[in-house]
């Protein structure tokens, strides 16, 4: 009977340190509007009225970011253009690695809490650019 109560304890600890974890990472990005911003990220479709790209160097040299059409977070990083801005990101982490995330907070500014984006124009469109040779991937990001 002792080895059922551990081999059941052993499982649930294995599951929640090792399975779908949320974590808050906190960087800091560079903004980009209307078309502005490193290797050809900010280009079309992410140079519109709307746009707002959010960028930073990770490792390996690679540019992570994020870019929205969001007339509200535009508006809010209007005067930040080419700026640096707090982003803080909910990581969804299984077996260690980030299998996804959702951007929390821009600037103090609340976009989603977990699994939840508070408006579908707060929802990113990720991606990972690299300038030469090289390969760029998103576990360079985190």
């Amino acid at each position: 009977m002792k080895s059922w109560a551990l081999i059941l304890t052993l499982l649930i600890v294995f599951a929640s340190v090792c399975c779908d974890r949320i974590s808050r990472k906190t960087y800091q990005a560079n903004v980009a509007l209307n078309g502005e911003g490193p290797l050809g990220i900010a280009d079309p479709p992410w140079n519109g009225p709307d746009a707002v790209v959010l960028y930073r160097t990770a490792r390996n040299g690679v540019v992570c970011f994020d870019a929205f059409h969001s007339k509200d977070l535009h508006d809010r990083l209007s005067g930040k253009n080419g700026q640096p801005v707090t982003v803080e990101y909910d990581t969804f982490v299984e077996f260690g690695k980030v299998r996804g995330y959702n951007v929390h907070s821009v600037d103090g500014m609340i976009l989603a809490n977990g699994y939840h984006v508070l408006k579908g124009d707060f929802a990113a469109t990720a991606g990972v650019a690299r300038a030469g040779a090289g390969s760029a991937g998103s576990d360079d990001c985190w």
